[in-house]
């Protein structure tokens, strides 16, 4: 029987030719299927009825396997995806996959991924969409939002603390608020010693104003202590000045993580 892992790199490598048929050969008859924030599919004709919005957009996918940890009939997979959209546009997203195996099919894959820059024109919302302004903001402002969340997902704190004004405002929750671009990478750069943050599930997306944006979503994080999958449910708040963010607030349910800030 072969491994775990080479099941899912099979199933991968079959979702790669963008053929859907293919893909849930891999599955079985009663698997469960779940991408990103989309309602769950049961069984494989519902995961082939559901995938016809992605493949009219999605021209290439490739997956990029970090790593992965096994327990039992289940594996959890850090990646990055590379997608190439059938309008020209690439993106590589990261990404969280549980994965529960049964022999050789798969019985249940879940994927944690903010997906919401491939289905941006549907997915985006504005508070006022009568007015050009907002139009614009609503294609701006979520695919520089999504590059921000791209950069903090590698750890790339240089780029990461390009998205900042020089006196951006962070604050999470009732938490002291930390001032600065430096402050903010510092004091992320230390959360991510015991959470890393794989990826994000949008719920809502709203732009107010012209330059503010509020975002609902679930957080996903492997807790590297105790190798296991924490996920936060949270509003975060962005405010704009040109294409550079001066205030992020973040309202979190931060429970499970088990982290104090001060």
């Amino acid at each position: 029987m072969e491994s775990k892992i080479e099941v899912i790199k099979q199933t991968f490598l079959a979702g790669e030719s963008m053929n859907v048929n293919n893909f849930v050969k891999f599955f079985t008859s009663d698997c469960r299927y779940k991408f990103s924030n989309f309602p769950e599919a049961r069984g494989p004709q519902e995961i082939v009825d559901s995938s016809g919005e992605f493949l009219k957009r999605v021209e290439s996918v490739k997956h990029n396997i970090i790593d992965y940890v096994e327990n039992g009939d289940s594996i959890v997979i850090e990646m990055t995806v590379d997608y190439t959209m059938k309008n020209g546009k690439k993106y590589t997203l990261p990404c969280c996959d549980s994965i529960v195996v049964d022999g050789d099919k798969i019985k249940e894959m879940k994927i944690y991924m903010d997906s919401s820059i491939l289905f941006a024109d549907e997915k985006s919302g504005n508070a006022d969409s009568s007015t050009s302004d907002s139009e614009t903001v609503g294609v701006d402002l979520p695919t520089r939002i999504g590059a921000m969340y791209a950069a903090l997902h590698k750890e790339d704190w240089e780029t990461f603390k390009s998205f900042f004004t020089d006196s951006v405002l962070y604050k999470i929750g009732a938490n002291d608020p930390v001032v600065g671009p430096n402050n903010i990478a510092g004091m992320l750069s230390e959360i991510y010693k015991t959470l890393k943050l794989t990826s994000h599930n949008q719920r809502g997306f709203w732009v107010v104003d012209g330059n503010t944006v509020i975002l609902e979503m679930d957080a996903n994080y492997v807790n590297k202590k105790q190798e296991k999958f924490v996920q936060v449910p949270c509003t975060d708040i962005y405010r704009f000045e040109g294409d550079k963010i001066f205030e992020w607030r973040v309202y979190p349910d931060a429970s499970r993580t088990g982290l104090q800030l001060s």
